[in-house]
């Protein structure tokens, strides 16, 4: 009778055992988790950020179709930018004596030769834009991270040159009849 038993807590035993073990063997990498990136392969791409600058309409000069590149620019004073435009170096810093780049009050010009698109909203007839009208600048911009950049690199050099996709300038002033 004691053999009886001593087997059948033994078989128990075992069969309890199995599915623990079948279960520790399949955490981990096998099991559908991802690995670590390594150093290298994370910094082999440039990532790309969203680069944003909106303010009031100062001048522009419209793109000559007849020529292969864009002579269109637009400058206008700078009211608000996201972070990616404060601290790629390409707005002037307004107030040193604040911490980060003060951006308000600056002036900005979109630089002849970026293939945008100009979009103005709001202009019937002749209405053409003037001093005071809306502007919103749009694109990209490629950022280096902070760790796969040269040691003592500032913020502003990890930063390369945007590619503005859009400029939209919006009526702001009465329209006349």
């Amino acid at each position: 009778m004691r053999t009886r038993m001593l087997l059948s807590l033994a078989a128990a035993g075992a069969l309890l055992a199995v599915p623990a073990t079948g279960q520790a063997t399949h955490k981990g990498a096998a099991h559908g988790q991802k690995k670590a990136k390594g150093h290298a392969k994370s910094c082999a791409k440039t990532h790309k950020a969203g680069f944003s600058v909106g303010g009031t309409y100062v001048s522009h000069t419209a793109d000559d179709p007849a020529t292969p590149a864009s002579e269109a620019t637009v400058t206008l004073i700078v009211t608000s930018a996201n972070s990616h435009a404060r601290n790629s170096g390409e707005l002037a810093d307004m107030d040193a004596t604040k911490k980060g780049v003060q951006a308000k009050g600056g002036t900005y010009t979109v630089a002849a030769g970026d293939a945008y698109v100009l979009e103005l909203n709001g202009y019937e007839g002749t209405d053409t834009a003037s001093a005071g009208d809306k502007v919103k600048v749009n694109g990209k911009i490629p950022v280096t991270k902070k760790r796969c950049a040269p040691a003592g690199t500032s913020t502003a050099d990890r930063y390369g040159a945007p590619d503005v996709r859009k400029v939209t300038i919006s009526d702001r002033d009465a329209d006349t009849v």
